[in-house]
């Protein structure tokens, strides 16, 4: 659970700036694009699509 946080957490930085940049705009209802972030505790590679079938909250958050 803790390894899925911190996915999350992750995924919310490499993605706010990325996204932008990238002209990409989230709609409600589309799959996610597929992204690779190193891994917390051991460094190694982990993506969103490893997760597809499960539950994964991701959260798109500017403070602007």
């Amino acid at each position: 659970m803790q390894n899925l946080l911190m996915l999350t957490c992750g995924c919310l930085c490499a993605v706010a700036g990325s996204a932008h940049a990238a002209g990409y705009s989230p709609r409600v209802g589309e799959p996610h694009p597929d992204f690779v972030l190193p891994g917390i505790a051991d460094g190694r590679p982990v993506s969103l699509s490893q997760f597809r079938g499960q539950k994964v909250l991701l959260v798109h958050f500017a403070s602007w």
